[in-house]
């Protein structure tokens, strides 16, 4: 399918909208009350002035990702309701058709039945994805999807490796999402996903190194599409990793990298590392706030900073949950969008 040329007129009014109910979202203020709640009912009642639904029907306060779930479809259902051409919004909904993908894979190969790890936000419905699966029609899927099944169901019987079902659906999902992003010729939109792309890298090349991975194994799980090539982790792979951050400067990720890894050699946690990737692709979004006149970029910038505002509820709610500490809690906190 082509996509209309994208106009920065034609968002006026859906751009309108999402600023009108930006005010609504979790701040860093209702995030700290949350954190500092003494019950469960009293944090998850804090997402009741972002207007998170269903709250007044909540009976068991531990079940909380039934309310963030049904926030998350609520959003995109709403983007899709006011965009002009929501087809462009589908670059944020692949990543959890490939995550459906690789959960029904890994049931059919793994004799695993995790079904209840299956979310609805995705272009295509679960119906449609399982019929697919079961008679290996991939014709209502995308040509992305149907290629990384066809690689899958080739390659994993030789290898009966798991990990093989993450690697090839991460490598097409990346690619349909880049793609994708290329078409809306919005710049805004294609730097995020070459962020998003190099983030991931860095985050991979790192954990592979502290595992003592070779290269050749960092070269099949690379994404393509990113700023940073594949040359340049691979060439310097024996580095430490204060070289290796030097070189990273071009790419504007020499900051976080170094403060990253110092924290991990300290502690042996990869948790600042990720957060402070997190936080920088948060910095890119939130520039979406000031693009006179309100584009496109308003709404995928809400639609990311939401996806960020639910995996802020999560952390903070999962760690009340385990009885982990509200400075812990706090450490591992993503910046917020407003």
């Amino acid at each position: 399918m082509t996509l209309a040329k994208i106009k920065e007129s034609d968002y006026l009014y859906s751009a309108s909208r999402v600023k009108s109910i930006e005010k609504h979202m979790l701040t860093r203020e209702r995030a700290e009350k949350m954190i500092d709640a003494k019950t469960m009912e009293d944090a998850i009642r804090v997402l009741d002035d972002c207007y998170y639904g269903y709250l007044n029907e909540i009976t068991d306060f531990d079940n909380y990702e039934s309310l963030l779930a049904d926030e998350h479809k609520k959003t995109y259902d709403f983007i899709k309701s006011i965009a002009p051409d929501a087809e462009h919004f589908n670059i944020f909904l692949y990543p959890y058709d490939y995550h459906n993908l690789k959960v029904l894979m890994k049931n059919e190969y793994l004799n695993k039945d995790e079904t209840d790890l299956l979310v609805d936000t995705g272009t295509i419905d679960l119906n449609v994805l399982k019929y697919a699966l079961k008679e290996r029609n991939f014709s209502d899927l995308t040509e992305n999807m149907g290629k990384a099944l066809n690689e899958i169901i080739e390659d994993f019987p030789k290898t009966k490796d798991p990990q093989l079902i993450d690697i090839i659906l991460d490598r097409y999902c990346f690619d349909e999402m880049l793609k994708a992003a290329e078409k809306t010729e919005n710049k805004f939109i294609i730097d995020y996903v070459k962020m998003q792309i190099d983030s991931i890298n860095i985050k991979t090349y790192v954990r592979l190194k502290k595992m003592n991975k070779s290269w050749d194994f960092f070269s099949k799980v690379f994404l393509h599409g990113g700023t940073i090539h594949e040359h340049i982790f691979i060439k310097n792979y024996d580095e430490p990793f204060d070289k290796f951050g030097e070189l990273l400067l071009a790419y504007d990720f020499k900051d976080v990298f170094l403060e990253g890894t110092e924290a991990l050699v300290e502690t042996g946690k990869y948790t600042k590392l990720e957060k402070l990737l997190d936080n920088k692709l948060m910095e890119h979004v939130k520039s979406a706030k000031y693009v006179p006149p309100y584009g496109i970029e308003t709404l995928a910038g809400y639609l990311i900073a939401k996806d960020n505002e639910i995996k802020i509820a999560r952390i903070i709610l999962a760690g009340k949950t385990a009885g982990i500490s509200p400075e812990l809690i706090r450490e591992r906190l993503r910046e917020t969008y407003v």
